[in-house]
């Protein structure tokens, strides 16, 4: 048998970590790089670990073979574990939670003699705190479940293109701009209204279905900023009905196959409890963060919603941090409001190249259409402008604090030179700001 090497521990580790929270995308990469460590056991221990539940048993056999030939009994610990994820699955798909939560603690425990087996120590607290996620894990199993039987059916869409923004700051121009190119925008559309003129691009039923979340945990759209730091399994079962919802909406508002622009500010916060289905590997999606300038939003927001400026900054706060980091396992693309209005035909180049990128070999639609949909954009209706001085409500509302830190965030969403380590680094310094500061 192979000598574990210190630094391939912690890869280990972390993949039982993912399995523990369904994590099957996540852990296929972390496992791509693993079979590039060039230490064969934990490659292919870590191979063995990351086949998906929701995959045939097929793709798992050569991982095992390969496993079984560096460390027999290990093989035959990770084949017992799979073999009690099935048998979760079972349980669940004829709604014994109980049971299959109670399956899902010995398959956890089952991988973790099987790293046991290859002789890598590990700390001792890890084979609690696995176990303690067995709940958790059959919450998420039967949400990717529930996903795979409406992909079964082929009533899905082929890709989920989420616009994740800030109110008031061109999630509704994006949207619409995505749909006029040639994107599938939801049939039953918010109607316009003086304050968007040339519509909202939200579906109502998402809309109703986030707002009773949000109610059943406790908040508004208003003041979620705080969601943040929500214990998402303390209300698994509000969060598992809105996924049901959101389920059915996708089956009976979006044509099946194609990419459906799924448009709503709350999901800023809310992504978190759709990470089952962004983890499941079972859907595509691809993230488009919208970016406006805090004051501009603040100052829009008043306008139209009669919301203070001060409220509207920590509400910024809250939603472009959130959606900043709650987007990074995404193929993803930052939009600045400012460009979007000067020039949307870069924006649909842009734009064209993610979806191409996060589409899985899905083509785009054969008639993309950038010079029509760029005619959607129409500069004037931006009613709000920053100047470069600080507004003096600012002072007058004592929200200087928020302002720079706000100001901060801003800067570094929208420079372009900025890799992606870069931004997440600068944004993590700032996050760290956030959490001690908020309210």
């Amino acid at each position: 048998m192979s000598e574990w090497i210190p630094a391939t521990e912690p890869a280990v580790l972390e993949a039982l970590l993912l399995q523990a929270s369904g994590s099957w995308r996540t852990l296929e990469n972390l496992c791509r790089q693993g079979e590039c460590s060039g230490q064969p056991l934990a490659a292919s221990l870590l191979s063995a670990l990351c086949a998906s539940p929701l995959q045939e048993p097929e793709r798992g056999r050569a991982s095992l073979n390969a496993l079984a030939q560096l460390a027999p009994r290990a093989a035959c610990t990770v084949a017992l574990s799979r073999s009690l994820l099935a048998l979760a699955q079972e349980h669940l798909l004829v709604g014994e939670h109980a049971s299959a939560s109670s399956v899902l603690r010995q398959a956890l425990a089952s991988s973790v003699n099987a790293v046991a087996a290859t002789g890598m120590p590990m700390p001792a607290h890890l084979s609690d705190q696995l176990l303690s996620q067995a709940i958790g894990l059959g919450h998420t199993l039967a949400s990717q479940l529930d996903l795979a039987l409406a992909r079964q059916r082929q009533a899905l869409p082929a890709q989920l293109v989420l616009v994740l923004g800030m109110h008031r700051s061109g999630t509704s121009a994006l949207a619409g701009l995505l749909v006029q190119a040639g994107l599938d925008g939801p049939i039953d559309l918010m109607p316009a209204t003086p304050a968007n003129p040339r519509g909202y691009w939200e579906s109502l039923g998402a809309v109703q279905l986030s707002d009773q979340l949000l109610h059943q945990l406790g908040s508004h759209w208003s003041r979620c900023w705080a969601l943040a730091h929500h214990d998402w399994e303390s209300n698994a079962s509000a969060v598992q009905g809105w996924r049901s919802g959101l389920l059915h909406l996708l089956h009976t508002t979006y044509p099946p196959g194609g990419r459906a622009v799924l448009k709503d500010p709350r999901l800023c916060v809310l992504l978190p409890a759709l990470q089952p289905w962004l983890e499941s590997t079972l859907i595509s999606s691809v993230a488009f963060l919208p970016i406006r300038h805090p004051a501009e939003v603040a100052a829009s927001l008043r306008v139209a919603e009669g919301i203070p400026r001060s409220q509207a900054l920590l509400l910024w706060l809250g939603h472009v941090l959130s959606a900043e980091r709650n987007s990074r396992p995404l193929h993803r693309l930052i939009v600045d409001y400012q460009q979007l209005l000067a020039d949307p035909r870069a924006v649909l180049t842009r734009s064209a190249h993610t979806l191409e990128l996060s589409g899985g070999g899905l083509p785009l639609p054969s008639t993309w259409k950038v010079e029509e949909a760029s005619c959607f954009i129409e500069p004037q209706l931006q009613r709000q402008r920053a100047g470069g001085d600080v507004p003096g409500w600012v002072l007058d509302e004592q929200a200087e604090v928020w302002y720079d830190l706000a100001l901060l965030v801003y800067g570094v969403m929208v420079e372009p030179e900025l890799s992606e380590q870069e931004r997440e680094v600068r944004m993590d310094q700032l996050w760290r700001q956030w959490t001690t500061l908020a309210p």
